[in-house]
């Protein structure tokens, strides 16, 4: 199955794009419809943040993440294989397991530690700050595929911001959410 992010070798051709287009327009348009703040809420006095609570949302959040990520990906492919699916079938399940548990925790987090804001609004931070990682993994692909070694600190960096990105933009979603 092609990957409709990835451009095709024999370049653009007329309507090649038509059916991959709508998924990823689909991708940033859903989250942001989340981000959307609800009637009313503008006209509440909202006491100020603490640094500490968003720290505590971020890192955790964080943390949460990467656990999410493999620990429903094992779980998952180990069950549909007990199932009966195939390895090309489980691992697909893992995948999508994997990214789902990533979206929720990271999104769970920032809701569970400060319990006045809109869990969709973290939900589609979340997911927002799940495609930036997309975004910075490409582009570290792309500027390091030759040659990894010549990386160094920049795909330590890289890996880090990958990694707390859906927390940040759930961190970010939900605070500025709160009733």
């Amino acid at each position: 199955m092609a990957n409709p992010l990835v451009l095709p070798s024999g370049g653009l051709r007329r309507g090649a794009w038509r059916g991959a287009a709508t998924p990823l327009v689909a991708l940033v348009l859903v989250p942001l419809a989340l981000l959307i703040p609800r009637r009313g809420t503008a006209q509440q006095e909202v006491p100020s943040l603490s640094s500490a609570r968003v720290a505590a949302q971020v890192g955790v959040g964080a943390l949460a993440s990467p656990v999410a990520f493999f620990g429903a990906g094992i779980a998952t492919k180990r069950l549909a294989i007990a199932m009966g699916a195939s390895d090309e079938g489980a691992g697909r399940a893992a995948y999508v397991a994997a990214y789902g548990a990533t979206w929720l925790a990271a999104a769970a987090v920032p809701a569970a530690i400060g319990g006045d804001g809109r869990f969709p609004s973290a939900l589609g931070g979340s997911a927002l700050g799940m495609l930036a990682a997309k975004g910075l993994v490409a582009i570290g692909n792309w500027r390091y595929d030759a040659d990894r070694r010549a990386c160094g600190v920049l795909c330590w960096t890289l890996g880090a911001a990958v990694v707390a990105l859906p927390s940040v933009g759930a961190t970010i979603a939900y605070d500025r959410s709160r009733r």
